[in-house]
């Protein structure tokens, strides 16, 4: 079929240089600031107690240390295991490395990263491959793909429905409506320009999603490639597929708009290490807060006491640390805590570091010759992330400009350039900012089915033998829950970005496997603390997920067939899967060859939950059988929600700011 051109690629260009110079001006810089000495690089520079000791760096974590020491008085020390790497590399977006940007590396990219390899996955063939958790101060805000959205109100409010005959306890905390505000106050919002709504339809609603004035931004690339446009207007022609305005204020499914994580000021990575720690008049310039880099806390202080009923707890007094580097000492080093211990070290190694401590899992623990000192079933249980795997189109019909026209087209490529560095707009600004989150009952007619069987199954029947009887209960509560959300019009299953290119992954965001993260038997104890945990995701364990996964292909050929994108773009299906039969023994081994059980969005591994059904926090995100100690980050989440996990943790630490200062709300 003939090459569908619009309007040439560079008189495109031309007109987007002079609308972009016009609307937008030059980029704003960022003003340096200076770091005080509350970074600390060794372990004598340390105060021998501080109110607060937050273990990780991270996303959660750099947001609860910059609210407690905003009065200047509340003394606070985060020990992080990653490097403070100032590195442009992570900021930088936009050309490739070159003269217009090159890319400083003050660390080795591959430091941000802890080196973990999954377990070998029964139901993946036996396939194993790196589990991707940032490991630098920052976090995986750091690293991530700076995609900043939010989930569904059912996908927040689905974290107490699991709590089952507590469901009030939770409820007074939990929820889309009292993490609302949350949301709202950790970021600063920018709409998508004049331009960008006039050629492409952004849509957004501050008032109903936003609000805060936090250093943490999100904000719209400044330039689409033209398909995707055409790839939306498709969309319109399946029916059920809403179109919200704004899909940030809870309704977040149908087709939307989201934004990412990039200051536009810069056209650069906003995240934690910016937001919550450099920026001015932030933590690196208050006295009260120190900051101890490239540090591992190793175990937990915990000592004998008696709760408020009288009952016999643990209570967290402070932390053994140990250097990352260097020779290693011959005790670990250890600092106080005068009122709590938070731990924020993420959904791998906040459980390894409560079962390092003696609280876990009672058989774990002994495996690992870890004196148990609280048996909690569910630490290291209930482990989730979102699955995917990819299919491949080629467009028969050529809609230029695209990516390869920046290839191609040597003018096109200058004009591209010329924009980017006049006010970092044009090609190379261009990011996702489109997706498809659709529920179960738009993807396929036979919707009801799958949600039957969740009824139907046995809550053991697909998980580990022999499991404590608490999880077992746990887990039937979340197939009751996770049948009412594939039952529903509120809650998406499928996501589907799309940026006008013509190859896709396709990600499950419900998946019914639950994996675990446990200690290692050979694991070090209170040494250097560097053996990492088991990580098993046990993917595709239940047979349900395979069952959604050939549900997400079909609708997804079909819309592919479908008369608006023969005639916009004329697919054709490239690659392993042509000709293979979503409903075939086939497609199931292409899956068990190819699917990737992560998206990076590790979860729920320290569950917000009753003991009684699993859980390991209670609705203060005090740990169960403990005082003083709190658990933060994306571990505590009960259920994976429906997006990308960035958004929801910064709302998690300021939410859990708010709860350790006795705030009911913002």
């Amino acid at each position: 079929m003939a090459s569908l051109v619009t309007r040439s690629p560079v008189g495109l260009l031309s007109t987007a240089l002079l609308a972009s110079s016009v609307l937008t001006g030059p980029a704003l810089a960022r003003p340096g600031h200076a770091q005080s000495a509350t970074i600390l690089k060794r372990q004598a520079e340390l105060r021998e107690e501080y109110d607060y000791v937050i273990v990780g760096g991270g996303t959660a974590g750099l947001t609860i240390a910059d609210r407690l020491t905003e009065d200047g008085e509340t003394t606070v020390l985060v020990v992080e295991y990653g490097y403070l790497d100032n590195s442009n590399a992570i900021t930088a977006i936009g050309p490739p490395s070159g003269e217009t940007n090159p890319e400083v590396h003050e660390m080795p990219s591959a430091t941000r990263y802890y080196n973990i390899t999954m377990v070998p996955q029964a139901g993946l063939n036996n396939r194993t491959r790196g589990v991707a958790a940032g490991c630098v101060v920052g976090g995986s805000s750091a690293v991530n793909g700076m995609i900043f959205d939010r989930g569904s109100a059912e996908d927040y409010d689905a974290w107490v429905w699991a709590a089952g005959d507590w469901q009030d306890d939770y409820a007074q905390e939990w929820g889309w409506d009292n993490l609302l505000p949350y949301f709202k106050k950790s970021v600063t919002f920018h709409p998508p320009d004049e331009r960008m709504q006039e050629e492409y339809g952004m849509t957004s609603d501050v008032e109903a999603a936003y609000g805060g004035d936090t250093p943490i931004h999100s904000s719209y690339a400044p330039f689409q490639w033209p398909a995707q446009k055409l790839m939306w207007d498709a969309f319109k022609s399946v029916d059920g597929i809403d179109f919200p305005v704004e899909a940030a204020d809870g309704h977040a499914v149908g087709v939307f708009w989201f934004p990412n994580s990039i200051d536009p000021s810069t056209r650069t990575r906003s995240y934690a290490q910016l937001g919550h720690y450099s920026n001015e008049g932030g933590p690196s310039e208050r006295t009260n807060f120190h900051l101890l880099p490239a540090h591992r806390v190793t175990q937990l202080l915990l000592e004998p006491a008696e709760d408020d009923d009288g009952e016999e707890v643990l209570e967290a007094v402070g932390v053994k640390l140990m250097p990352r580097d260097g020779d290693l000492p011959s005790s670990a080093h250890q600092v106080r805590a005068s009122k709590e211990v938070i731990v924020s070290a993420g959904a791998i190694h906040s459980p390894q570091l409560l079962q390092r401590s003696g609280i876990g899992p009672r058989d774990v623990l002994e495996a690992a010759g870890v004196d148990v000192k609280l048996h909690l079933p569910g630490v290291g249980w209930n482990f989730q992330d979102h699955t995917t795997y990819s299919a491949s189109f080629s467009w028969g019909i050529n809609v230029e400009p695209n990516s390869g026209t920046l290839q191609r087209d040597r003018e096109y490529a200058a004009l591209a350039m010329e924009l980017w560095r006049a006010n970092k707009t044009g090609p190379h600004a261009a990011y996702p900012n489109s997706g498809a989150f659709l529920p179960l009952n738009v993807l396929t007619p036979s919707f009801s089915s799958i949600v039957s069987d969740i009824l139907a199954q046995d809550p053991a029947e697909y998980l580990p033998a022999d499991l404590d009887p608490t999880l077992v209960a746990g887990h039937a509560s979340q197939l009751s829950v996770l049948a009412r959300q594939l039952n529903s019009s509120g809650s998406a299953v499928l996501e589907l970005l799309f940026t006008g290119a013509s190859s896709f992954t396709l990600i499950n965001l419900h998946p019914l496997s639950r994996g675990t993260v446990h200690l290692a038997p050979d694991d070090d104890g209170d040494a250097r603390g560097s053996v990492e945990p088991l990580v098993d995701y046990r993917a595709l364990s239940n047979p349900v997920d395979l069952e959604v996964n050939r549900a997400l292909l079909s609708f997804f050929r079909e819309f592919l067939a479908g008369e608006a994108m023969v005639e916009s773009l004329d697919p054709s299906e490239v690659g392993a899967l042509v000709g293979v039969d979503a409903a075939s023994d086939e497609f199931v081994e292409y899956l068990r060859a190819t699917l990737t059980p992560s998206v990076a969005h590790p979860s729920g591994t320290c569950a917000l939950g009753p003991r009684e059904l699993g859980g390991v926090v209670d609705p203060q995100l005090k740990v169960h059988g403990t005082r003083r100690l709190r658990v933060a980050d994306c571990s505590i989440m009960t259920l994976v929600p429906g997006t990308h996990t960035s958004s929801t943790a910064y709302a998690l630490g300021e939410k859990a700011a708010d709860l350790i200062r006795g705030i009911s709300s913002v």
